[in-house]
């Protein structure tokens, strides 16, 4: 696996996150391109990202082609035109080992997935490389019944795969990082003794700024677990 497609057409699923945290470092230090016109995107997950217009397909793929691994961050108000690209650069789809779709569970984007990957299949992309992930689950016990309509189609219609496995916790980490200027991978390899920074800190401005690292970094080793989890099952 090398070059990953992270789409759906409903917003606030999570994409750049999935993105920045779980598939960057685990690819080979890949290429990210945004293609992303609202919103966020993965440059606010402490990440550096290429910006690409959702209009500009065929120059994507271009670049893509070029790229030893690369991810290709599709937000919701792009979706239709990058899978209108697809449509009229017959065979494209073909570039991309897979097309990973996160979803959570609401009842609006639970449908907008199912219309993803269906709209997936009908330009000839194969069930086996439409991979669901399940994003910000609360407990594991919710899956089935949540995600209910999704595993019937990944297991009943066999039109992608998913797996209950491949589930992404929710983690108050992912809401730290953004706007923090560092990705969780940084805060991982982290060394500094923010404990002592907090305790030593000249004023309120430097304390809180340590104090707000220190619970990164304490977060950071049950969230990096999870996703190694669910990376390993998104791709089993």
């Amino acid at each position: 696996m090398s070059k990953v497609v992270v789409i759906n057409f409903s917003g606030n699923v999570g994409k750049s996150t999935i993105a920045a945290h779980m598939l960057g470092p685990r690819m080979g230090e890949p290429r990210i391109y945004s293609v992303e016109t609202l919103n966020v995107d993965a440059r606010d997950e402490g990440v550096d990202v290429e910006r690409v217009r959702g209009n500009r397909f065929a120059d994507l793929v271009d670049e893509v082609m070029l790229q030893d691994h690369a991810i290709v961050d599709v937000g919701a108000s792009n979706a239709e035109a990058f899978m209108k690209g697809m449509t009229l650069l017959e065979g494209s789809h073909e570039e991309f080992d897979f097309f990973v779709v996160p979803t959570v569970a609401t009842t609006k984007q639970i449908q907008d997935t199912n219309n993803t990957v269906t709209a997936l299949r009908e330009l000839g992309v194969p069930a086996e490389r439409i991979r669901i992930l399940f994003n910000r689950v609360e407990d594991p016990r919710d899956i089935e019944p949540d995600f209910a309509l999704l595993l019937r189609a990944a297991i009943a219609d066999r039109a992608c795969f998913a797996s209950p496995e491949a589930a992404v916790y929710s983690n108050d980490v992912f809401g730290l990082l953004k706007g923090s200027g560092t990705s969780l991978a940084q805060i991982c390899v982290d060394e500094t003794d923010w404990r002592d920074r907090m305790r030593t800190a000249a004023d309120p401005a430097e304390r809180a700024h340590a104090t707000n690292m220190l619970k990164l970094k304490r977060l950071s080793g049950s969230a990096t677990k999870n996703l190694d989890q669910a990376f390993q099952a998104l791709f089993a």
